[in-house]
């Protein structure tokens, strides 16, 4: 079982349509999770073509037949962090590239990149987000995901939530 992956499960596919209605529609029949096996098992990671891996302790009883842990915060706020990576690559940014890039400046320079800066005002916040890299809208779109599951939703939010659920398909990447 080296190369376990599944398709998700309603439970999973319903979250994925609560987060982005149609917006990821043309992967969803596609998706896959995977465990994370290779570098830092702990962490998840997205790659092209709906694949997900996730760290074993993201599904029920660490068994990747079971569902994910969706009423965690966390584990809701990373899959849904990887999934925002899927929703990139369909606007066309080469999520891969960008990321690598970021996190080897990161390595040489000693900057988070994912850190942004938190705006009350939601139109403040969407421009925050459209401006923001691969990695700071993942966060953003993450720190979303973890405050609904914990029912503490952030008002300043609403127009970022919108745009995402809202946002059709550009171009596909190519990484």
């Amino acid at each position: 079982m080296m190369f376990w992956r599944r398709s998700l499960m309603p439970v999973e596919a319903g979250f994925v349509q609560r987060l982005f209605g149609t917006a990821l529609d043309e992967l969803l029949p596609g998706m896959r999770l995977h465990v994370r096996r290779l570098g830092d098992t702990r962490r998840a990671l997205s790659l092209g073509g709906g694949r997900i891996y996730l760290p074993r302790s993201f599904f029920e009883h660490r068994d990747p037949h079971k569902p994910l842990r969706l009423a965690h915060p966390v584990v809701a706020g990373v899959f849904a962090h990887e999934l925002l990576h899927q929703w990139q690559r369909l606007q066309g940014r080469a999520v891969t590239w960008e990321a690598l890039g970021l996190h080897l400046r990161a390595a040489c320079l000693r900057r988070n990149p994912y850190h942004y800066q938190v705006c009350a005002d939601p139109q403040q916040m969407l421009q925050c987000f459209l401006d923001a890299n691969v990695e700071q809208q993942g966060q953003i779109w993450q720190d979303h995901v973890q405050a609904l599951v914990q029912g503490q939703p952030l008002a300043c939010m609403e127009l970022v939530e919108e745009h995402v659920r809202q946002t059709k398909p550009g171009r596909t990447s190519k990484d």
